[in-house]
């Protein structure tokens, strides 16, 4: 078994106040994920990734 996919999330402070967090990529280990933070000269945080879901799909929801 592998172990599990690490995200490069960017924390951006909007006008409003608010923060959004960005994905800026997905990545087979932590390690990589850190390099590709320093590559992109970034200051990113890299979590492990629990699952992907795609932008054009909505996930299953019950109804009550």
């Amino acid at each position: 078994m592998t172990g599990p996919l690490f995200a490069l999330v960017l924390s951006v402070g909007m006008t409003n106040g608010t923060y959004q967090e960005i994905v800026l990529g997905v990545y087979d280990n932590q390690q990589q994920c850190e390099i590709a933070a320093v590559e992109q000269h970034v200051s990113g945080e890299c979590y492990p990734v629990d699952a992907v879901i795609p932008a054009d799909e909505i996930p299953a929801s019950r109804q009550f």
